[in-house]
């Protein structure tokens, strides 16, 4: 009521003194577009990008005040569950990736952003949090990770102490804004002393990426993937891709003009396979195509009707984009306040060559030309683009990576191992000064004395090279045994056309039964090695070029006969149930004869017959030769009762 009334007072005192630039204050900033590149292969590279700016009524940083007109337009298109995360963390920087697939790097070319928006496999997360002190900076931080997992439906409340590197040299922030005009807690407001940012790193790859992350992602923006181009983004068909990754970065933005902004970035990057999203379309149950249907190579020498050899991807070809995303794009997002007919404000735009046609059903061409064409939605109808080509092949130029890296592990057995990683320059005229960053479990322990560095090219066989002319710095802290992992970090140069080969070795530990995961037998996932490639600008400051991540490792570790607890626990059980039941049988039962149980439930006057019919017979007299020869017997057994009798 409070906050209605405020509105209402607003608009009244505006319509009496008649103001002009009397208005409410702005919502924010809201962008989206997507950009379609054709691959080899006949594949597509499709990149979804949108921006969100919140309002310039938060003059003093993200410590907004208790205002109400302040909170609301705060909160005009930029997230809440967001904004109040970290605030009540004290997060200047946030980045958060999901990543599943591979990418093919001699294919494909470059990453999209040069890697800027591209984490490891899993899900990778790492943020600068402003405090004082670093163990109020930890607990900010698990608290932070803890909020993610469930905004976005992830593991990230696995994150501890184990899986946490703190401070890589790997990571810059991207807002060049001081922690002091952003977070200022209240101790620090007190005695004028800023907060430090303290920078954190996590990453899980083990995580699967499913639609179970995909839908919170798209509920952070203003339309919620019902309009725009986020209206493509179905779950069974991004995650039926090779290769897909989703960031999300948050970066206060400050000017002299705005004061701090919040900007938040969200972009999903991926490659979808066009035939196999054709074949979807026609056969959305995957069958085996009939003999007749096989394209096979008839010049093989070995063809026949049971051997057939494929022939490459078809170079003819003729799709829609709705083939590809099984929908169309429904209008335009009415919250990208972007002029339709404005060049820098397109929707859509795609980078082909000359060999490719276009097809358009809706919008508006903005700007075209050979070899890139945009397109801006309308409001009110739906966007469809279409593709044909006679020579698929014919795709944009690919960039080449300024580095390749291949990690992978050696040794055998269940004791000990190694990690060999592979990083080769390409250029045949400039070398390469780079920084390479591993965060290993505590379960890999590796020895530093082992590491060891080899260099190789094309004009001269592999030498053994020292340390100190390729490792120009190391950073290394140890493992403490299921407190942290061991943390690893180098800077490196390598020289033209060449390979440098760096190994150690580590042992393997033996963990408790309850550390083991449910499928244990199938390893352990170490997560991806980070490479950041450094440039050296025109005023001599370093700035990181291009960022990749090697593949997660599949760890092997000793692992024990799960069933043999359970044969423990069945076996001592019966032992011990053997045992019980005889000295409980021993202790409580009580043994007597057969007799003596039928007596006590004969009738009183049945045992009365009983003793006079006993006496009868055996006060008989009768000559000894002339007894039966049962007569014996029968005395004894009488005799027996008698004294049993008579005890009673």
């Amino acid at each position: 009521m409070f906050l209605l009334g405020f509105w209402i007072y607003l608009l009244a005192v505006c319509m009496l003194l008649d103001v002009i630039d009397c208005a409410l204050p702005s919502r924010g900033a809201y962008s989206e577009s997507l950009d379609l590149k054709p691959l080899p292969r006949n594949t597509l590279l499709a990149s979804f990008n949108f921006e969100i700016y919140s309002d310039s009524a938060a003059k003093n940083g993200l410590g907004y005040g208790t205002d109400g007109a302040e909170f609301l337009a705060h909160y005009g298109l930029f997230p809440r569950s967001v904004g109040q995360i970290v605030k009540s963390t004290q997060t200047h920087e946030l980045h958060l990736r999901f990543t599943q697939g591979w990418w093919d790097s001699e294919e494909w070319g470059l990453l999209p952003h040069n890697g800027k928006y591209t984490g490891g496999t899993g899900v990778e997360v790492w943020a600068w949090i402003a405090a004082e002190q670093g163990d109020e900076a930890e607990n900010s931080w698990y608290e932070l990770v803890n909020a993610l997992s469930g905004l976005f439906c992830a593991s990230l409340n696995f994150v501890d102490s184990t899986r946490t590197t703190p401070n890589p040299i790997s990571f810059r922030p991207d807002s060049s804004v001081g922690s002091s005009s952003l977070f200022t807690n209240q101790t620090a407001r007190k005695s004028n002393v800023s907060s430090t940012l303290h920078l954190y790193h996590g990453s899980l790859p083990r995580e699967t990426v499913c639609t179970e992350n995909l839908t919170p992602f798209l509920k952070l923006l203003p339309c919620k993937g019902r309009a725009g181009v986020s209206s493509l983004l179905d779950g069974h068909r991004i995650f039926d891709s090779k290769w897909q990754s989703m960031a999300l970065d948050f970066v206060p933005v400050c000017d002299s003009d705005n004061g701090c902004r919040q900007h938040m970035t969200q972009k999903v990057d991926v490659v979808l396979d066009v035939l196999r999203s054709l074949q979807r379309k026609h056969a959305p149950v995957p069958k085996p195509l009939p003999l007749e249907e096989l394209q096979c190579d008839t010049s093989k020498s070995y063809h026949s009707e049971s051997i057939c050899f494929p022939l490459p991807s078809p170079r003819v070809v003729d799709w829609k984009l709705s083939d590809v995303f099984g929908r169309r794009i429904k209008n335009r997002c009415l919250l990208d306040q972007r002029s339709e007919y404005d060049v820098s404000s397109y929707s859509v735009c795609t980078h082909i060559t000359p060999e490719w046609h276009l097809t358009r059903e809706g919008g508006t061409v903005v700007s075209s030309t050979s070899s890139k064409t945009c397109f801006s939605l309308h409001e009110n109808d739906e966007f469809d683009v279409g593709f044909s080509t006679s020579n698929s092949t014919s795709v944009s130029r690919n960039e080449q990576p300024p580095v390749y890296i291949q990690r992978s592990m050696t040794g055998r057995g269940q004791q000990n191992g190694g990690v060999q990683t592979i990083i080769h320059n390409p250029s045949m005229t400039d070398a390469v000064s780079l920084i390479y960053f591993e965060s290993l479990p505590w379960y890999m322990k590796p020895y530093i004395h082992t590491l060891a560095a080899s260099l190789s090219s094309s004009a001269s066989s592999t030498t053994a090279a020292i340390k100190e002319e390729v490792v120009k710095d190391l950073l290394y802290r140890p493992f403490l045994e299921r407190v942290r992992g061991t943390y690893l970090e180098l800077k490196l140069e390598i020289p033209p056309e060449s390979k440098l080969t760096i190994s150690y070795d580590f042992d393997k530990t033996l963990l408790y039964m309850a550390e083991y995961p449910p499928d244990a037998n199938r390893g352990f996932d170490v997560p991806p090695g980070i490479l950041t490639v450094l440039t050296k600008e025109d005023n001599g400051t370093i700035s990181y070029a291009y960022t990749l991540r090697t593949s997660s490792l599949l760890l092997s570790l000793p692992t024990p006969d799960f069933s043999m607890p359970y044969n423990v626990i069945i076996l001592t059980s019966t032992v011990m149930a053997l045992a019980f039941g005889t000295i409980y049988n021993i202790l409580v039962r009580r043994f007597v004869y057969e007799e003596d149980m039928v007596s006590e439930h004969i009738p009183l006057m049945q045992k009365v017959k009983q003793r006079i019919r006993a006496l009868f017979v055996f006060r008989k007299t009768a000559p000894e030769g002339d007894k039966p020869p049962e007569s014996d017997k029968l005395k004894e057994d009488t005799d027996a009762k008698d004294k049993i009798l008579d005890k009673k």
